[in-house]
């Protein structure tokens, strides 16, 4: 079940994210962050926001160009910074997918 898109504001502050090797992701604070909130989740309280609902929120994004195309070059940049093994996963699940599938048929 997917869940409602919502753009968070970006602190001033943030001017780079880093990865676990020290990497930096240059943070535009002029762009929105995409949320995936939970069909029951209330986009008030984000104290419970995790990365996942951010990556989730940029792929569904990008994935429905819901955004102008420099926000989903951005976005997937980010994802990619985020989740650099991401394609891999895709392709893991599409083909975990694609025998589910076939064993229905």
């Amino acid at each position: 079940m997917k869940g409602r898109i919502v753009f968070l504001p970006v602190p001033d502050s943030f001017k780079n994210q880093y990865n676990k090797s020290g990497e930096a992701f240059p943070i535009n604070p002029r762009i929105p962050i995409p949320v995936e909130i939970p069909q029951d989740g209330d986009e008030s309280n984000i104290s419970n926001l995790s990365m996942d609902m951010i990556i989730s929120g940029m792929l569904r994004v990008i994935e429905e160009k819901q955004a102008k195309k420099e926000w989903l070059d951005y976005y997937s940049g980010f994802v990619l910074f985020l989740r650099p093994d991401i394609l891999e996963i895709c392709q893991t699940h599409e083909e975990k997918q694609s025998l589910i599938g076939e064993s229905k048929s």
